[in-house]
């Protein structure tokens, strides 16, 4: 059975018979259904799936981002209250505030990261990823846990000032992260491990040990604890739940990323794929991949009343107060509305290239110039090294989270070799 002809009603993110396609069922939600309620998501939820839809909710300010709990939900009232420390150090993350306190946290997040430049970065990433590609055979390696896995996990440790070593430990805690927010289907023993693995993370981002390497290490964490805007600085617990938001934001999102658009590209000629060398169309070429390979399907939003609302397709409904919105963003990237020859890959695709990877209005991705840098680097690198850079393997093995969509496994070989 494909994902074509699943029914909307069975549609969630941990269901093996959507994940290693998604994309034939959003092209069927677009036409027959681009707004659809679903009672199985969240316990009721409204579904968006055309680009026009997406980018207007986005930047509708009826809608909050105040979400943190929404896992939660599935739990009696009075369960919650036992991941109530979890979730306090969610609700610190600036993607899930409003308003003035959004705006005010976000001013202080991005002078904090002020000093981290394209120019400083660059030589930082691009140490990481040689070290990282030094170890692999060109005869035959496994991209993901060779690469893919690492390199997120150790270029944000680096951007913190936090130890590189600690990468499998952030890797961990990260996953049990993700594996909560993209997830329609979360167990309360997934609940309570992840509670363990924030815990841990919180702990290690606070200690003295880690909090001084970053002030010797001239790191993120030490500028966000230092930085004053307006007499405005971030409390300890503050600067401790940014730098976990940038962590389980960016680990995720850049391995998945990296996994999919080397997937993508084994199809692509050699002559195409060089775009990624030269500096002149690389820029170019990695917002197509962010366009049509993003592992972040959706963007969550949460009505604060009844919002009457018009959808693109002409059709009046309430989003009910309370409850989610989910936007699908990897839905909204391949609508043929937006873009002409949606479902393919079209490194030389003009500019601008208006995807929804990172969001759009005033809650666009913070992290978004350090994926798409490491992204960049990655990749050149990759194919300056291997340039018939080839899948070997028969199946895909997916991530079971349809929230981050991306391989777990992805044999490789260079042709050459």
């Amino acid at each position: 059975m494909t994902a074509h002809a699943l029914s909307a009603q069975k549609f969630s993110h941990n269901d093996l018979e959507y994940i290693p396609d998604p994309f034939s069922f959003y092209t069927r939600m677009r036409v027959e259904s681009p707004a659809f309620r679903s009672d199985r998501i969240f316990g009721g939820a409204w579904l968006f799936f055309s680009y026009e839809d997406c980018l207007r909710l986005m930047k509708d300010e009826r809608l909050s981002n105040a979400r943190a709990a929404v896992p939660l939900w599935f739990l009696p009232e009075e369960q919650r209250t036992e991941f109530a420390d979890m979730i306090g150090v969610y609700e610190r993350w600036l993607a899930f505030h409003d308003g003035k306190e959004h705006t005010v946290n976000r001013r202080q997040a991005n002078h904090g990261y002020r000093p981290f430049t394209d120019e400083w970065l660059e030589p930082r990433i691009q140490g990481l990823v040689d070290r990282l590609l030094d170890d692999v055979d060109p005869r035959g390696f496994d991209l993901m846990p060779e690469f893919a896995f690492p390199l997120p996990a150790m270029v944000i440790a680096d951007v913190l000032g936090v130890p590189v070593e600690a990468h499998p430990e952030l890797n961990r805690w990260t996953d049990d992260i993700a594996h909560l927010f993209g997830s329609t289907q979360v167990t309360v023993e997934h609940l309570k491990r992840t509670q363990a693995s924030t815990r841990e993370l919180t702990e290690f981002l606070a200690s003295p040990e880690t909090m001084r390497h970053s002030e010797e290490q001239g790191g993120l964490l030490h500028s966000l604890r230092t930085t004053e805007v307006h007499g405005h600085r971030f409390s300890e617990k503050d600067v401790v739940a940014q730098a976990a938001l940038l962590l389980f934001a960016g680990v995720a999102s850049i391995r998945y990323m990296i996994g999919n658009s080397v997937q993508v590209l084994a199809d692509v000629p050699v002559v195409e794929r060089d775009r990624l060398l030269h500096p002149e169309t690389v820029h170019g070429a990695v917002e197509e991949l962010l366009r049509l390979c993003t592992p972040v399907q959706f963007v969550g939003r949460v009505a604060q009343s009844d919002i009457p609302y018009t959808t693109a397709a002409g059709e009046r409904i309430v989003l009910p107060a309370g409850r989610p919105i989910m936007l699908y963003v990897a839905s909204a990237n391949r609508d043929p509305g937006q873009f002409e020859q949606a479902d393919s890959l079209w490194l030389g695709r003009p500019a601008p290239n208006r995807h929804l990877t990172f969001g759009a209005g005033r809650h666009l991705c913070f992290g978004d110039p350090l994926v798409r840098q490491t992204l960049r680097i990655a990749l050149a690198s990759l194919y300056r090294r291997m340039p018939s850079l080839r899948v070997v393997q028969d199946s895909l093995n997916y991530n079971n989270n349809l929230g981050f969509h991306g391989f777990t496994e992805l044999r490789m070989r260079d042709g050459v070799a």
